[in-house]
């Protein structure tokens, strides 16, 4: 399982160097450390001005709460979920 954040794109400043990105499919950036390759974010065309940071990459990453499962439909059988937060099948914007 995977945390990610949205944040308005102009809000988000790099403390350390630019990541480089990967154009990985059409609409899609995705952001990597550009020593080590970590992930660290993903633009996508279908959510213009936002950009997703990977929580685990944050210097602390208990700062950040999620809200909701998003793209639940999505997920692995063995997947479980130990808390009370709404699911949705796709992003919750859409559902």
């Amino acid at each position: 399982m995977v945390t990610w954040a949205g944040f308005d794109k102009s809000t988000v400043r790099w403390t350390e160097a630019e990541p480089r990105f990967y154009a990985s499919s059409s609409g899609v950036s995705r952001g990597f450390c550009p020593t080590c390759g970590s992930s660290l974010s993903f633009e996508g065309a279908r959510w213009p001005g936002e950009l997703h940071l990977l929580v685990a990459s944050f210097d602390d990453p208990e700062a950040v709460t999620p809200t909701a499962h998003v793209y639940w439909s999505e997920h692995l059988s063995w997947m479980e979920r130990a808390n009370d937060l709404p699911r949705h099948d796709g992003n919750s914007s859409e559902d």
